[in-house]
């Protein structure tokens, strides 16, 4: 049960995102947003890892580097560039592909052999993600705009890619893992930033300095953490699994709090996507497939 704990912790902090992003999306550049939240996350990760021995602390720097690109940096860009062709119901969709391309990375570049429970969980997943985010204009709307699905599909490519890196680092502290990769994200972001922004002239409340004060510590520092540790103990393709389960939060969240309407079909997704994580559990699987025959 641990995993799944974890599991639920790390989407209900990322399906939160949403709320605190719109409420300082308007008044900060997304390159600027994406570089302050790197940084503050880097700083707090730096932080924590004072009160660590120093035989936890290893040099991975050219993984650093990747993870730093292929998680932070180009998914940044390609999202931000993605949604402005596709609407946000697509958008969650084709990143929800995710633990699709985890497994076919596997399968194809590492040669590992997937059992027929996490095939069957990983379908099973991505079709309760394509019935709760189904746009309610109808089927024409996912052809979409084919720049914006291929950039969002990119997207998705490069969080599998960037999930079978940070498995591959086996030895060390989670904490001083991610606080190097979101420094190195930050020292890429950050001139991003003045070249494209003007970060300087930034006018934002003091609301709003908490709002992306909170993003950098738990939406990027310490989610990023628990991800890292979950990986370590479980792999990149169960952890990939916080991609079905992040809209599932944005949806029960917005019905909560924004009192959005609850309709059959998001409970109908949700309800998949609770058994495809029963699926990915082989010792459930198998007594459920044992009680039934």
């Amino acid at each position: 049960m641990k995993k799944y704990s974890l599991l639920l912790i790390i989407s209900l902090i990322w399906g939160s995102q949403f709320f605190f992003v719109e409420l300082v999306t308007n008044d900060v550049g997304s390159i600027s947003l994406s570089a302050l939240k790197a940084l503050i996350g880097a700083i707090c990760l730096s932080v924590i890892s004072l009160f660590q021995s120093k035989k936890n602390y290893t040099t991975n720097t050219k993984k650093y580097f990747w993870i730093a690109l292929f998680e932070v940096v180009l998914p940044f860009i390609l999202i931000a560039q993605g949604q402005k062709y596709v609407s946000s119901s697509i958008a969650s969709m084709l990143i929800a592909m995710v633990p699709i391309f985890t497994l076919v990375f596997f399968v194809l570049l590492f040669k590992k052999k997937a059992s027929k429970f996490e095939i069957v969980s990983i379908v099973l997943g991505f079709l309760g993600i394509v019935i709760l985010s189904w746009p309610t204009q109808g089927i024409m709307n996912v052809s979409g705009n084919i720049l914006g699905n291929v950039l969002l599909i990119l997207a998705a490519i490069s969080f599998a890619l960037s999930l079978i890196l940070m498995e591959k680092l086996e030895d060390g502290s989670p904490v001083v893992h991610i606080r190097n990769v979101l420094w190195i994200a930050s020292i890429v972001l950050l001139p991003m930033s003045f070249l494209s922004e003007k970060p300087l002239q930034i006018d934002i409340n003091h609301s709003q300095v908490i709002y992306i004060t909170i993003l950098g510590i738990f939406h990027a520092g310490i989610v990023y953490m628990l991800y890292n540790l979950l990986i370590q103990e479980e792999g990149a393709l169960f952890a990939s699994f916080s991609n079905y389960i992040n809209p599932v939060i944005g949806v029960i969240l917005g019905y909560i709090i924004l009192k959005d309407a609850l309709f059959l079909r998001h409970k109908i997704g949700i309800l998949i996507i609770l058994i495809a994580l029963l699926f990915s559990n082989p010792d459930i699987s198998r007594k459920w497939v044992r009680k039934n025959n």
